[in-house]
């Protein structure tokens, strides 16, 4: 899977990621697997925090800055896809 992803990367203008943000927050790196470091360099990367309607306002506030501080994207976008 990983090599299909490394292949879409390289014709990409961005890179997203949709994670849960209900789960312990983990860094990109982590998300990405081994493999993708050249890419990241390359290409601004979004990261989706979804499902913020099932933790706590203070709480999302928390993990919006956790990651933009470790997560390595360069932008963090909370959402709730019903």
């Amino acid at each position: 899977m990983m090599t299909n992803v490394r292949t879409a990367a390289i014709n990409a203008d961005c890179i997203l990621i949709v994670i849960d943000v209900c789960k312990v927050p983990e860094k990109v790196d982590n998300i990405m697997e081994g493999g993708t470091s050249n890419v990241k360099e390359k290409l601004p990367m979004l990261l989706v925090l979804n499902k913020k309607d099932l933790i706590k306002p203070g709480e999302i506030s928390k993990r919006i800055e956790w990651y933009e501080k470790f997560g390595g994207a360069d932008h963090v976008l909370p959402v709730s896809a019903k």
